[in-house]
């Protein structure tokens, strides 16, 4: 256990749902047009939007899975 109470094995999954998240919204902005970056194939393709929202989902349900397992 780590000094918060957590189990290090939690505090990587929300850390890895959390990265997972963020790339997601950077997905969905640039598939809605948003210049992140320099040039990019995905700007501006629906596509992204939609995988990133799907990336979002998935990690959130990633971060959320032990919880609602011990119900």
């Amino acid at each position: 256990m780590s000094s918060g109470g957590r189990p290090r094995s939690s505090r990587a999954r929300f850390a890895v749902a959390t990265v997972a998240a963020l790339v997601g919204l950077v997905w969905i902005a640039q598939g809605l047009g948003v210049p992140i970056g320099r040039g990019s194939f995905m700007i501006g393709d629906p596509f992204w939007s939609w995988a990133g929202a799907a990336l979002v989902l998935v990690a959130a349900g990633y971060a959320a899975w032990p919880r609602l397992r011990r119900r």
